[in-house]
């Protein structure tokens, strides 16, 4: 088939939706598609421009009128840019708003046509999407997209039930890569710069807000040290963290407790871990569950929204109602208690990530999208890609 030009919209961030559009950008480029990345900053994972693979920074238009850099604006004339110049045959925002809405507007004004294709990550539909002065736009700018994907099933009933019922709905899961993701890169230097060699330890991977519930994360540890010597890992940075601090102190477990901060390679920490617990009130599919299961370490979750499509409820972890901090370190106590049963869900997790959420299987269905995106729109076929990008210099 013929290769594309496809330009990726994103959120530059180390985890989320930020994380996936790079993965994918990537896993792209590897299958010999020319991939354009239009993002703010250049994401942490894209090292360096390639053959195949381009940043494009978006500016911020300053002018005195206004009192923001107008970054809708600006993000709408770089996509126009660079599928004129580039010849874009797809243009893929992740994240709702501003990013499909920009992509939309892009088309409209661009003399190059191209495919929009827009993925739902999550909060650009259950929270910035249902601010009320957002909350047209974001509709709009799905109706608007030739394809729309999500990355659960959970989130595409989200959609029906409050955006669009008439729009097909493409799940494709979230993926990993195990060979980056894996219990190969546990690490004794690493896990003491964490805890003490006989601490058991359980792992919290956040941003630290009322979402992630950090309370019932203080919580369920407090009631595990009552049975098992652990210490628990916090990484990340937040809102919340000053909080989880007075929490700590108040229960008198801050000496058993770790602060990170953030780290920008979660690959390297998540294998030293012996459990991982993350009882958020809502998450559209969580990918710190699925990166914890390719490192072999079993998890302790809440069992809302899209979580129970990744974890498989006592194979590989265990899921309770968020706020069950009894329920969640009992589970643990029995994970960190038998050695044996901590191996068996950790290899367990890993083979369920193998089979279920490969990149091969996932890049593979985004560029079918791509392709149906490109019929949909009756666009002139894309031509074989020249190796010699020449012609395209910036």
């Amino acid at each position: 088939m013929s290769k594309l030009r496809i330009g990726i919209v994103c959120h530059p961030s180390i985890g989320g939706s930020g994380l996936v559009a790079t993965e994918l950008g990537l896993g792209l480029a590897k299958l010999g598609h020319e991939v354009h990345f239009i993002s703010s900053v250049r994401p942490f994972k894209l090292i360096e421009d390639s053959q195949r693979l381009f940043f494009h920074s978006v500016e911020a238009i300053n002018y005195p009128l206004f009192s923001d850099p107008l970054y809708t604006f600006a993000l709408t004339a770089k996509i126009v840019e660079v599928a004129e110049q580039y010849q874009l045959d797809v243009v893929h925002a992740h994240y709702s708003i501003p990013h499909s809405l920009c992509a939309y507007l892009a088309g409209e004004i661009s003399i190059h046509k191209f495919s929009t294709v827009t993925t739902i990550h999550g909060t650009d539909v259950t929270l910035v999407g249902q601010d009320k002065p957002l909350y047209p736009l974001n509709k709009f700018s799905i109706q608007k997209s030739t394809k729309v994907t999500t990355v659960s099933a959970y989130q595409r009933n989200y959609i029906y039930s409050h955006f669009e019922k008439d729009k097909t709905i493409e799940v494709i899961h979230n993926f990993i890569d195990l060979s980056v993701f894996t219990p190969a890169n546990a690490d004794i230097n690493i896990r003491r710069q964490m805890a003490m060699d006989d601490e058991k330890v359980v792992m919290h991977v956040s941003n630290f807000r009322a979402l992630k519930n950090t309370d019932t994360v203080v919580r369920a540890f407090y009631l595990l040290l009552r049975k098992v010597n652990a210490r628990l890992v916090l990484l990340g940075s937040g809102p919340y963290i000053d909080k989880i601090k007075q929490q700590c102190e108040k229960l008198d477990i801050l000496q058993h407790v770790t602060f990170m901060g953030a780290v920008t390679h979660v690959e390297t920490y998540l294998p030293n871990a012996d459990c991982v617990i993350q009882p958020s009130y809502t998450e559209s599919f969580s990918m710190v569950l699925l990166e914890a299961m390719a490192c072999e370490v079993p998890t302790v979750s809440s069992n809302v929204d899209g979580v129970p499509e990744v974890v498989e409820e006592g194979v590989c972890g265990f899921m309770f109602d968020p706020d069950d901090a009894l329920g969640m370190a009992k589970a643990m106590a029995g994970i960190l208690s038998d050695q044996d049963k901590q191996q068996q869900m950790g290899q367990a997790g890993r083979r369920r990530a193998r089979a279920l959420f490969s990149p091969a299987q996932k890049i593979a269905q985004y560029v079918d999208c791509y392709y149906d995106a490109i019929a949909e729109d009756d666009i002139v076929y894309p031509r074989d890609l020249a190796i010699d990008l020449q012609v395209n210099s910036k």
